[in-house]
């Protein structure tokens, strides 16, 4: 049911997981109908949380589909605002892993978590608070973290955080990898009858379409660049982002690495929580580097942390016994 489930970190507890979501959903009990993907997918979290609550450092989660919904933003009124606060307080740094790009934009980012940033500045976090707060664009090329004191988003230089991997991708391959994506994109798009705009940035290409169409003409189009492009001397991570597909320089494992590297972390202190984790999906990488929660909506990514922050707050309480 789960024939590429990744790598594993962290020990799972995996059968009192299921009888902690056996006792509300009765799998146990049905006759006929064997326990879904979903399902699994359930436990698997559930025994994710309660591991890595115990030596959790760093958390990082995906932004559109799994913060907010596709499109939107992180507002005043996001349930989420409080809990990356609650675990920034808990001694954990905390990271937004997300495929929007904007070099030398940072307002642009700050738009996407006004509402975070907004509570920053109203709860006058220290910066001892703030410092754990990071954002990584375009999959893993820009990093970005709160100035003092203006609770405002700066670059981080490249050469603060990125491996000396991503510091060697030459701006000429580069180049040739976004012009050849740009030509297998529009290709595959006039192959498939799909009127698209092309959008091409630093480090990034990728098509919208301009009439409707379905989840399966993306899916083909990222498969499509994914395998003729599959030589490419620099990495890229080709992916359905369910209204566009888009072609980016490197991937969020590249990203994620560097980012436990620049803070001193290791593997099984690192969660990593998205909802695309299917061959299509620019979330899939990271099981490769760190322990992951696969969630299908913002709504789950709420549940799944308040279960996180539940295990944290034991801790705290259990006494010490001499």
């Amino acid at each position: 049911m789960v024939p590429s489930v990744g790598s594993f970190f962290t020990p799972l507890k995996l059968v009192e997981a299921f009888n902690e979501y056996d006792e509300f959903f009765a799998l146990s009990r049905r006759r006929y109908i064997p326990p879904n993907f979903a399902e699994m997918r359930h436990v698997l979290n559930i025994a994710q949380v309660h591991s890595s609550a115990k030596g959790l450092r760093l958390i990082t989660f995906d932004a559109d589909g799994t913060l907010y919904a596709d499109g939107c933003h992180i507002e005043h009124d996001n349930e989420m605002v409080g809990h990356i606060i609650s675990l920034m307080r808990a001694n954990m740094d905390v990271a937004i892993v997300t495929a929007a790009g904007y070099p030398g934009e940072p307002e642009r980012f700050e738009q996407r978590v006004a509402g975070l940033l907004a509570a920053f500045r109203r709860l006058k976090l220290p910066a001892e608070i703030t410092d754990r707060f990071h954002i990584m664009g375009g999959e893993c090329n820009y990093v970005l973290r709160v100035a003092r004191p203006s609770m405002r988003l700066e670059f981080v230089p490249d050469e603060d955080w990125k491996s000396t991997a991503m510091m060697s991708w030459a701006d000429a391959e580069i180049a040739r990898l976004l012009t050849d994506a740009e030509r297998v994109l529009a290709e595959t798009a006039h192959r498939l009858r799909l009127p698209v705009q092309v959008i091409r940035k630093e480090r990034a290409v990728g098509v919208v379409p301009q009439v409707p169409t379905v989840y399966e003409v993306l899916e083909e189009m990222a498969i499509t660049v994914q395998h003729t492009l599959m030589d490419s001397p620099t990495p890229f991570c080709a992916f359905n982002g369910g209204s566009d597909v888009f072609v980016d320089v490197g991937n969020k494992s590249f990203g994620l690495e560097a980012l436990m590297n620049y803070l001193g972390l290791t593997p099984s202190e690192v969660l990593h929580v998205g909802d695309r984790f299917t061959a299509s999906g620019n979330d899939a990488t990271t099981r490769d580097c760190c322990s992951i929660l696969w969630v299908a909506n913002p709504e789950e990514t709420d549940f799944f942390i308040k279960l996180l922050l539940t295990d944290l707050r034991r801790m705290r309480e259990q006494p010490y016994i001499e």
